[in-house]
């Protein structure tokens, strides 16, 4: 038997050394890192970012400058015990800590601020400084720059400190950039939804463009904002009195720009964006009186079709970039298209006014004028009635009071289209009558229409006039009061201007087309200006002939007309039973 064998003692116990300083900054770094992580808006984030630094390296004072790369400039967006007026500055690159960091793309540690090639703060001149690049990937997105005003100098370890803070720095900045943009990407979104709600809603043009202003400002910020107009009997200026932000209360009433001066003319004249980040530098640049801060101005014409209808202007101390212009082009044709809705707008109602107008003035010469020129005439026939038989005086003035009571039926019928809650008021005083043929028309047809107001007629000592009734079929309400007027309105003419001895009015249906001709033998006219009559007769203030012709036209029929000096007129009314039309 072998003898046992001894076990090996175990081996001893190894310890671990002390955390070193070092390792103690690493694991407190750490812990700032987490905590600056869940800062989301960057200025606050910047801001304590700053502070963190200042204490783990014992730092004074220091600045945080992120990169504006279209610009190449470097603007301080963080500041901590810095000289007044510090925060907001851009630095160039190469002037400056930050700027020589940014040329250099390393990291410049001085035992005096006055060593630097270029410095820029005359008060910073015996501090001993530190500036590290914040680096995302090969690009630098901002700058670390600290400082101490005791003369103790940064140690290459505070450097690597650091740089270290920044690598984990870079990460949060990043990140909150990121959100910065998708927070202004939704900020556009809903403006661009705010002012297509605008354009749809029934607003007038100036009301569209102060909301729309007011929202710019508001939903994205921008410091000032201004809308200018071209207007076409004014080409040479732009309109102002659409104002955001500053501009509104500053401004405010109503400017006007001419266009060979500024940035929004120079944009109005060629219908281009105009985008300039650094306005001092700019020779069309137009300051505004009393305003000041301005750095940055975007103007972006209102298109629509080529046609530039003005511009919309945004101004602010940062500069613009490529979503601001796209957002606002989307804005800027969404505002032309509510111009030009408005612009359509008033022409339609202008239209409508001048349509409504027009009606009136044809309903008073087919019914109110007509009714008072039939007045005229049997009151021109009283007395010579009296004369001969009281008893036909009598039922010529009866007449006489028939045809002004229906004239002042017709009239207040009117009235009461113009001012229609007062239709059917207890202020008429009982006093309207219709006129006798509408009457008629009403309730028991054309027909019966036209032989009342003959029996009216009659009482005028005017033309003998026949009715026939040739195998008339009844229409619609409407267009039997359309065929009435025009007949009504052909007897007048024969009455009034033809001095016809004789008229007759004929009535039938043919070939699935209603007709109805007056032809009298009086003076005539010559047929072959008939083309014209309508244009003539409008401009001299005739409303006849045009009336007869529109009035077939709305019915869906038409008009002819057949004259010669001497040998009388013919009107014929032809109206498709179909309703199809009749060219």
């Amino acid at each position: 038997m072998s003898p046992a064998t001894e076990p090996s003692p175990p081996p001893p116990r190894q310890r671990r050394a002390p955390p070193s300083e070092f390792d103690r900054e690493r694991d407190s770094l750490r812990v700032v890192i987490e905590s600056i992580g869940r800062e989301a808006d960057l200025a606050p984030l910047l801001a304590r970012i700053l502070d963190y630094a200042c204490g783990l390296l014992d730092a004074d004072r220091g600045a945080i400058g992120l990169v504006d790369e279209a610009r190449n400039v470097v603007r301080m967006a963080a500041a901590r015990d810095m000289p007044v007026g510090e925060l907001g500055t851009e630095v160039p690159i190469g002037v400056g800590l930050v700027g020589h960091v940014l040329q250099t793309r390393a990291p410049v540690s001085v035992r005096r601020y006055a060593e630097l090639p270029f410095p820029s703060v005359p008060a910073l001149a015996e501090d001993p400084i530190v500036g590290v690049p914040i680096r995302w990937g090969d690009a630098i997105i901002g700058v670390f720059g600290l400082g101490r005003t005791r003369p103790r100098p940064f140690a290459p370890r505070d450097v690597a400190m650091l740089e270290d803070f920044a690598r984990h720095a870079a990460i949060a900045v990043h990140n909150a950039q990121r959100l910065a943009v998708e927070q202004r990407r939704g900020e556009r979104l809903a403006l661009i939804a705010h002012v297509g709600h605008l354009v749809a809603a029934d607003l007038q043009r100036d009301e569209v463009l102060q909301r729309a202003a007011d929202a710019i400002h508001e939903l994205l910020g921008y410091e000032n904002v201004a809308v200018a107009l071209l207007r076409p009997e004014e080409p040479d200026a732009l309109l102002l009195r659409s104002f955001g932000g500053a501009y509104k209360h500053d401004i405010g009433g109503e400017h006007r720009l001419p266009l060979t001066q500024g940035l929004m003319a120079a944009a109005a004249r060629t219908g281009e964006i105009v985008l300039v980040n650094d306005v001092a530098r700019d020779p069309r640049y137009l300051p505004t009186p009393g305003m000041e801060g301005t750095h940055a101005e975007l103007v972006v014409p209102l298109l629509l079709g080529g046609r530039v209808l003005g511009v919309l202007n945004v101004e602010q101390q940062e500069p613009f970039g490529a979503e601001d212009v796209h957002g606002l082009r989307i804005v800027a044709d969404q505002l032309a298209v509510a111009i030009e809705n408005a612009r359509l707008y008033e022409t339609a109602q202008r239209a409508a006014v001048l349509e409504e107008r027009h009606r009136l003035a044809r309903e008073l010469h087919d019914s109110v004028t007509q009714q008072l020129f039939s007045a005229t005439l049997v009151a021109q026939a009283v007395g010579p009635a009296y004369a001969r038989d009281p008893a036909e005086g009598d039922r010529r003035a009866a007449m006489l009071l028939e045809l002004t009571r229906g004239a002042l039926g017709e009239m207040r019928a009117l009235l009461a289209e113009l001012r229609p809650w007062q239709a059917g008021s207890a202020a008429n005083g009982g006093l309207e009558s219709p006129d006798a043929g509408l009457t008629g028309l009403r309730r028991e047809g054309l027909v019966a229409a036209l032989r009342a107001h003959l029996r009216t007629a009659a009482a005028t000592d005017g033309p003998t006039v026949t009715l026939a009734d040739d195998g008339w079929a009844p229409l619609p309400p409407a267009r039997e009061e359309a065929l009435y007027r025009i007949a009504r309105e052909a007897l007048h003419n024969a009455v009034k201007h033809a001095r016809a001895g004789t008229v007759e009015i004929r009535l039938g249906v043919a070939a699935g087309v209603a007709r109805v001709t007056v032809r009298d033998d009086g003076a005539g006219f010559d047929a072959h200006e008939r083309a014209g009559a309508h244009r003539r007769a409008a401009a001299s203030g005739g409303l006849g002939l045009p009336s007869m012709r529109e009035r077939a036209a709305e019915a869906g029929g038409a008009l002819r007309i057949d004259s010669a000096p001497g040998r009388g007129t013919l009107v014929e009314v032809m109206l498709p039973l179909g309703g199809e039309g009749i060219p």
